[in-house]
C-alpha cells in the first residue's frame, strides 16, 4: 500500500475490543467522536451479579450527556447495541455489586 494515506490503521486501532469489567461508575472506549463512524456489540451482566447496570453511551467525551438510548442489564441478562459517532460508554450500577462484559465492533467507514 504505498503512498497510502489513510488515516486509520489496525495496528493502532482495533476494531473489536473485548472489555471485562466490574460495575463501577466508570467510563469505558479510547476513540473520539470523529474517529467513530458506528459501533455493534453487546454488554453482558453476570448472573453472580446482584443487580441491574445502566449503559449510557456519549459523544463528546465523560463530561458529556448521555445520548437518548441506554441500556439496562439485569444478571444473567445481555443486551445488544448499534450507535453512531459514540467515543463513551459509561456502564453505571445501582446499588449493586456487578461484573461482566463488553463487546464491541467498530465500523470506521459503514458504507
Amino acid at each position: 500500500m504505498s503512498g497510502h494515506k489513510g488515516c486509520c490503521s489496525t495496528a493502532l486501532i482495533p476494531n473489536q475490543i473485548d472489555h471485562p469489567w466490574m460495575a463501577v461508575d466508570a467510563s469505558i472506549f479510547p476513540y473520539t467522536a470523529d474517529q467513530l463512524a458506528a459501533i455493534t456489540g453487546y454488554v453482558l451482566n453476570n448472573g453472580s451479579s446482584t443487580g441491574p447496570v445502566t449503559v449510557n453511551f456519549l459523544r463528546g467525551g465523560t463530561l458529556a450527556p448521555p445520548l437518548p438510548f441506554s441500556l439496562i442489564v439485569k444478571p444473567g441478562e445481555y443486551k445488544s447495541f448499534t450507535v453512531v459517532g459514540v467515543d463513551t460508554i459509561k456502564i453505571t450500577p445501582s446499588d449493586s455489586v456487578a461484573t461482566g462484559e463488553l463487546n464491541i465492533n467498530v465500523n470506521f467507514n459503514p458504507r
